[in-house]
């Protein structure tokens, strides 16, 4: 099939180009993000508004990055990955370069929150499908490289941003971060989508003369010399070159065809490689089919895990300036926080696919892991008052969400398949950004009115905590289910068992 081929297939060369251009279209895109804690630091000392509002900008970026998805989802279902990333890598950098003609939060609001973050949004979810497309034995190794290559950013990021900050102002700090962001576009020039996701829109009777050409092929070639009389009529034919390095290419891609065809067109279509023509009322009812995965226990527990996840993640680089500022420690010491949590994030999404893939731990056990050590981090970090215990703090907040940042896509896949995943993974984010969107109320209550983030630091830990319950709970289910398929003698002796008792009963 076209999967299997060396060059464009799955796991092939063109699969890894794929990665790498996606990591570095990520890698730009995603430096508004890291660098929302200079953002929110500049945007209060620049417009003189309260931290509350101060943070409506940088978590409606946030939000809607993740609100989006669903939309960016379907988009990439309905059309292709590639076409929305073309589409959004124009547009990113643009809502943040506005900015630099705002008067007011409402308008970084507009353009930094909304605009840029929906756009990003669409780079995020084309991006994570594409890769996973194009993979499937790597696949965790392949989303490990994207989002190690994507947290590289903020070793260099924030430094920039904090120097363009100081050097021209906030508003030419968005001015040209913007700029920076426009270099997502050549990165996305490269994409493809693969071939067999991709919809053939062919008529049923062009598709039956194809099917026609290659089973009278398979009997021509099923005739040999030996079977032949010497009454027969035989014209001698010259071979035709092309038309061998014709048959030989198409070889490979219709061997078995004829031998597993069940008598109708769409299957002769998918056994080619290929998908069928899909009608608005048949993608209609795959939507809502999909759609029902959204209810399922399975996609709750994954939602909320990963809101959970990027809500500590995105918590810790929006506050970690102003939270350095009120133990005392100066700005430009408190950008090394973010160095020190870059260090720990970096270093284990490059580890996590791998330990993944060569079977060293199994994903559930790398989640609990990671709930494990986030709520030890935060909660050290309530009672940390010098930069070194900060410092370790931002490691550990570090290295717990390098662990499972990079798993959302393959948790989805694991549990749901990989047909469905612009849908699960549109529907995953969106629940991300509904988590998050309660943010700045907490920050503005804990801070402007409480005086301080301890307790938003105390509830975040409380929280990891109840998610390492519930995925050391998946983890013992897991193995459970493994065991019953794996010791398939012990039920054949229970079978047996019971048998001989019901034998004995009857005689």
């Amino acid at each position: 099939s076209l999967k299997a081929d060396p060059l464009h297939g799955v796991d092939s060369r063109w699969s890894w180009i794929t990665a790498v251009s996606c990591s570095c279209m990520l890698f730009v895109a995603t430096c508004s993000v890291r660098v929302a804690g200079v953002l929110f630091y500049g945007i209060v000392d620049t417009f003189g508004v309260t931290r509350e509002e101060a943070s409506w900008p940088v978590t409606l970026n946030g939000c809607m990055l993740n609100l989006a998805g669903p939309l960016m989802g379907y988009l990439c279902r309905r059309f292709s990955c590639r076409k929305v990333l073309l589409i959004c890598s124009l547009l990113c950098g643009l809502g943040i370069s506005l900015c630099y003609f705002a008067q007011g939060v409402l308008f970084i609001n507009l353009c930094f929150g909304l605009l840029h973050g929906i756009t990003l949004s669409g780079i995020f979810v084309g991006g994570n499908v594409l890769v996973s497309q194009h993979f499937e034995k790597r696949r965790n190794t392949a989303h490990s490289l994207l989002f190690t290559v994507t947290g590289l950013n903020t070793f260099a990021i924030t430094t920039i941003v904090e120097y363009f900050r100081s050097t021209y102002g906030t508003r030419g700090a968005f001015l040209l971060l913007g700029a920076l962001v426009f270099n997502t576009f050549p990165a996305s020039i490269l994409l493809r989508s693969p071939i067999w996701t991709l919809p053939i829109k062919t008529s049923s009777k062009g598709a039956s003369q194809r099917m026609a050409t290659v089973v009278k092929q398979k009997m021509l070639s099923s005739l040999h010399a030996d079977d032949l009389k010497p009454g027969d009529n035989i014209v001698k034919i010259r071979p035709n070159a092309a038309a061998i390095r014709q048959a030989n290419s198409a070889k490979l891609l219709r061997s078995s065809v004829v031998d597993d065809w069940t008598g109708s067109v769409q299957s002769f279509l998918e056994l080619n490689g290929e998908k069928p023509s899909v009608g608005p009322h048949a993608r209609a009812a795959t939507l809502r089919e999909t759609s029902k995965q959204f209810l399922t226990p399975s996609f709750v527990v994954i939602a909320l895990s990963f809101s959970v996840v990027v809500f500590g993640m995105a918590t810790f680089i929006l506050l970690s300036v102003d939270l350095a500022k009120d133990k005392g420690i100066v700005p430009s010491e408190a950008i090394y926080l973010l160095h020190a949590f870059t260090a720990g994030d970096i270093a284990f999404r490059a580890l996590t696919g791998f330990v993944i893939d060569s079977g060293f731990l199994s994903l559930e056990a790398v989640m609990l892991l990671g709930y494990l050590v986030q709520g030890f981090a935060y909660e050290l970090l309530v009672w940390s008052e010098t930069l070194p215990m900060m410092l370790l703090c931002s490691v550990l907040v570090g290295v717990s969400n390098g662990s499972r940042i990079s798993l959302q896509a393959p948790s989805l896949i694991k549990s749901f398949g990989m047909d469905t995943l612009p849908i699960m993974m549109g529907g995953m984010v969106f629940c991300i950004g509904a988590f998050t969107l309660g943010r700045p109320a907490l920050v503005g209550y804990f801070r402007d009115q409480l005086g301080d983030y301890r307790g938003l630091l105390h509830i975040i830990a409380i929280v990891n905590a109840v998610f390492f319950v519930v995925w050391t709970l998946r983890l013992l289910l897991q193995r459970r289910k493994q065991s019953k398929v794996e010791d398939p003698e012990n039920e054949h002796k229970v079978c047996d068992k019971t048998e001989n008792l019901l034998e004995a009963n009857n005689s």
